[in-house]
């Protein structure tokens, strides 16, 4: 649960409530995580373009372990930055974190996660410890007798503590293909040192295995060449939809932005379930945004493909610039329009030449197409002789906008009709998803029942507080409550007041029929296992059943103290439209 987690490493998603879904990807890191403790995991690389969530959940696993505290696993996050370093200070650099995070997670002190201590400061740290003192002057040594080794020496620190004390450091290094661009030897040096190739041994360690991911696939996919098999490849997907359904009721809720259940369902269709498009397309687009509609859906996500206004926009951009800065003619760019035009479909190079009417050699339209590919804005289909489009409707409105006009004679107006054309087709088939959405509904409904000023009266089918006010919340999120050591429940919903208000613990059910009798009494039991921990603040229990329930049922919450939230009433403030900030 992210409210019991410790910060250690402050994420850059921003609000640790943005990050949702994911859980088939945790577990298999978890999973990953466990298999080290018996040298049985490999290390890994993880490719997903810019933005797709791959730092955030990087980050949110450093947080899990560091949480977690099993002595075995300790963590090490270090995103490669992106800006011309030496390799000497940045030797030293890597090996104080290295350290840093190691004391860190020992003497449980969070805060030094986010600093570097110096070697002073660790030497004090490491002293009664001949494992850490020794490896500290050495490395003083290395660093004046020998620097052109000392990079080696910084970079299996880890595997040296880890099987001198046969505990796990599990090394997560973000960017990863950076090593390979902005680390020179000197200040006269022109050409960048090859860092990522120097962990052709590193990689192999079973006791400090690597979790190494790169936001440009084909950039780090050429890099994982050189280091052949020591890397298991992993592609991160976009979200499934039930996530993507939650990250849209998420965001919706953290921006205060109006939506509806069914636009919720048709910005996640939309935005083909992918993290950014989905956040760029609620918080970033014009104030004057209206996301009850689709047609204001199709506005918004048309502005996000603007260059220089849309934040989707830039972000491909910066993909494209580093393409056409490696191959820049207007036949690069009739090949992406046309490959765009065919997805899903693959196409070999003999089809791309004669449908095009290329008259460069097969091995000219070769090297071409493989920098096309490795630039990230193309794909390989089957094999290497066939290729594909992105198979991203987002990106080839943005392409076509910005060369449409130049290869295909396009303008603008056309260029966006076809777009919103396409959107228009997609009727938000997501709404089927069921389960823990309902949550989220409820959750964004209490919200926007809040800020309008709303009262108990106005959410239950009972009125015995109908001058309570609801909220304002502080937060509203799913919580857990330790009883004791051994037992825990859990709260779908904890309405926290901003000041001295009461709270609201909401029990959420969306089943297919009325909640049975016996998950109405958990939910009472649970309200009395809670009666102490709660004695000192003023807290409203509240039941939702998307169905109902049946007398027998309502009679058990009324005897309870438990009051019977009304779903009709609750939907009125979405169904109001009301277009301004709720």
């Amino acid at each position: 649960m992210t409210w019991d987690l410790t910060y250690a490493l402050a994420e850059e998603i921003g609000d640790p409530d943005l990050f949702v879904g994911r859980e088939q990807e945790m577990k298999r890191l978890m999973d990953w995580a466990e298999g080290t403790k018996r040298r049985h995991s490999k290390s890994m690389a993880i490719l997903s373009r810019r933005k797709k969530g791959k730092t955030a959940l990087l980050q949110r696993f450093f947080n899990i372990l560091f949480t977690r505290n099993d002595p075995q696993l300790i963590p090490f996050y270090y995103r490669i930055p992106e800006k011309k370093q030496f390799e000497l200070s940045f030797t030293e650099s890597f090996y104080r974190r290295t350290l840093t995070q190691y004391f860190a997670f020992v003497h449980r002190k969070p805060e030094w996660v986010r600093k570097v201590l110096s070697i002073d400061a660790l030497k004090e740290l490491g002293a009664g410890d001949p494992d850490i003192a020794d490896d500290i002057l050495e490395m003083e040594d290395m660093m004046a007798r020998a620097p052109s080794s000392a990079w080696i020496y910084a970079q299996e620190a880890a595997h040296r503590l880890s099987q001198a004390k046969d505990i796990r450091i599990l090394q997560i290094l973000d960017e990863f293909q950076y090593l390979n661009k902005f680390i020179y030897l000197t200040a006269d040096s022109t050409e960048p040192e090859l860092l990522c190739h120097s962990y052709m041994g590193a990689a192999e360690s079973k006791f400090s295995p690597q979790i190494v991911a790169g936001s440009y696939i084909g950039w780090l996919e050429a890099i994982l060449g050189h280091l052949t098999a020591r890397y298991r490849e992993w592609h991160l997907e976009g979200l499934t939809d039930a996530e993507a359904l939650e990250s849209v009721f998420n965001y919706a809720y953290n921006f205060e932005v109006p939506i509806t259940s069914e636009t919720a369902s048709y910005i996640a269709e939309v935005c083909a379930n992918d993290p950014f498009y989905i956040a760029a397309t609620i918080t970033n687009t014009p104030e004057e945004k209206d996301l009850t509609t689709e047609e204001g859906v199709r506005e918004a996500l048309a502005f996000e493909t603007v260059t220089g206004q849309g934040e989707i926009a830039r972000v491909w951009n910066e993909y494209l610039q580093d393409a056409f800065s490696r191959v820049n003619d207007i036949n690069a760019r009739k090949i992406v329009l046309y490959l765009a035009h065919h997805d899903p479909e693959s196409r070999t190079r003999k089809q791309i030449r004669e449908d095009l009417d290329l008259t460069m050699s097969e091995g000219d339209l070769e090297k071409r197409m493989h920098q096309l590919v490795y630039s990230d804005i193309l794909a390989y289909g089957r094999s290497y002789f066939h290729y594909k489009g992105l198979g991203d409707r987002v990106f080839a409105m943005i392409f076509r906008r910005l060369y449409g006009a130049e290869v295909e004679q396009l303008d603008e107006p056309a260029m966006e009709a076809e777009f919103k054309r396409g959107l228009a087709a997609l009727k938000g088939q997501l709404a089927n998803t069921k389960g823990a959405l309902a949550e989220h509904r409820v959750r964004y409904r209490l919200l926007l029942a809040s800020l309008r000023g709303a009262t108990l009266a106005d959410v239950v089918h009972q009125a015995p507080t109908s001058d309570t006010p609801l909220g304002p919340f502080d937060r509203i999120r799913k919580a857990r409550f330790h009883l004791d050591q051994e037992r825990s429940v859990e709260i779908d919903l904890h309405a926290v007041h901003k000041e001295d208000g009461p709270d609201l613990m909401v029990e959420v059910k969306d089943w297919e029929g009325m909640p049975s009798r016996e998950a109405i009494q958990r939910f009472v039991d649970i309200k009395t296992m809670l009666a102490d921990q709660l004695e000192r603040k003023k807290t409203i229990f509240l039941f939702y059943s998307e169905n109902g329930l049946n007398d027998d049922g309502a009679a058990i919450l009324a005897d309870a103290g438990i009051l019977l939230m009304d779903p009709k009433k609750l939907a009125a403030f979405e169904a109001s439209n009301d277009q301004t900030s709720p």
